[in-house]
């Protein structure tokens, strides 16, 4: 039970940022500029910015994976092949769980909106502002030698 208090309070505090950045997790400038352009015919729009987020999100990723992969462990203390390879698949882990946990963090976020002709508007809003946090999250993970 504390173990499971304990991952709440986590999950609250680290969205903190992300709520004094955003005032509601389901909008956003790029969203609202697809309104303001196409009315209540903004699927392609909203589309397009959608799918620019993911991108980005997945080169972030990707990126970080590369430098990972890359990284010479032998620079870490006492480093061997076994950490490194457990932090690859620690980082893969996180990320698969992550995008779960945006999903369903969206759904909570957008049932305001359903039964609406602004849900698609807002879901795509929560999936952007979340894929913007993320790839400060992931920008943050630093892999070096503390030496």
């Amino acid at each position: 039970m504390k173990k499971i208090v304990f991952i709440i309070s986590v999950l609250l505090v680290s969205h903190a940022s992300l709520a004094a950045g955003t005032a509601n997790v389901i909008r956003n400038d790029k969203v609202k500029a697809c309104e303001d352009q196409y009315g209540d015919e903004n699927i392609e729009c909203l589309a397009e910015i959608d799918d620019k987020s993911t991108r980005a999100l997945n080169k972030a990723y990707a990126d970080k994976l590369n430098e990972m992969e890359n990284f010479d462990y032998t620079k870490w203390w006492m480093g061997d092949e076994d950490r490194k390879k457990r932090m690859i698949e620690l980082f893969k882990r996180s990320q698969a769980e992550w995008l779960k946990y945006r999903d369903d963090y969206c759904g909570v976020a957008v049932t305001e909106a359903a039964s609406t002709h602004y849900l698609g508007n807002a879901a795509t809003a929560c999936n952007i502002n979340m894929n913007r946090q993320r790839i400060k999250e992931i920008q943050m993970l630093h892999i070096t030698s503390l030496e």
